[in-house]
């Protein structure tokens, strides 16, 4: 599908990933266009393949989701960045409040099914 939103999955574990690119997958009009497991490779994967939505994760191996967020729109071309639904277990309210802050469309807290995952994509 052409018209489909191509999306990044960011997740430090491997089979947590697998399970949110299997969800992305049975949502309609969305499409994984990759995944990636540590910030090094969501930055090049962004780069690479210019996705329209990151599922990131704030707890990666080498920095923070947020982190990398950050660096992303730092480094956008006239506002031309992805969209980003944060992941993750933390609850804080400064985690919470700094996804916010950096344009996260949605914040999904771990672990959740299927459902909750369609309702933030759709």
């Amino acid at each position: 599908m052409s018209d489909s939103v191509r999306v990044l999955v960011v997740d430090d574990d491997f089979r947590v990933a697998k399970i949110h690119a299997a969800y992305v997958e049975r949502t309609r009009g969305f499409t994984v266009c990759g995944q990636a497991h540590s910030a090094e490779q969501a930055l090049a994967a962004v780069a690479a393949l210019r996705p329209d939505l990151v599922l990131m994760d704030v707890y990666l191996p080498d920095g923070d989701g947020l982190g990398v967020i950050r660096k992303l729109l730092e480094g956008a071309d006239e506002g031309v960045h992805p969209d980003f639904v944060v992941i993750t277990a933390a609850r804080d309210v400064d985690t919470v409040r700094t996804a916010m802050q950096l344009g996260a469309v949605h914040y999904l807290v771990k672990p959740f099914g299927y459902p909750a995952m369609a309702e933030k994509l759709t």
